[in-house]
């Protein structure tokens, strides 16, 4: 474009702009349409973070809720404790299900 198409294009629209009236209030609607998309997309995102944790939970009671006392050990001193009687704590290293 040359630059006599382009000052007479900014200066209609200029006088265009001029004409349209704007609303004493436009700033103030604005701003409050913002803040309620804002919330809103605060309260979705915390609402998708609570169902994760309560899925990763969940999942996690269900795995464990399924797991057998025998199987996967990850503590045994119960165990021992159990097999030598209240009380009496092992001292050779030696688990019952080891062997």
């Amino acid at each position: 474009m040359s630059g006599d198409t382009e000052e007479r294009l900014r200066s209609a629209l200029a006088g265009l702009a001029e004409t349209v009236p704007d609303p004493p209030d436009a700033y103030r609607r604005a701003r409050q349409q913002w803040r309620r998309r804002d919330m809103k997309r605060r309260a979705l995102t915390a609402a998708i973070v609570l169902v994760v944790v309560v899925i990763a939970c969940a999942v996690g009671l269900w795995a464990l809720s399924g797991a057998s006392p025998g199987r996967h050990v990850i503590f045994n001193a119960g165990v021992q404790e159990a097999a030598d009687g209240p009380g009496v704590i092992r001292t050779d290293g030696i688990c019952p299900g080891c062997r």
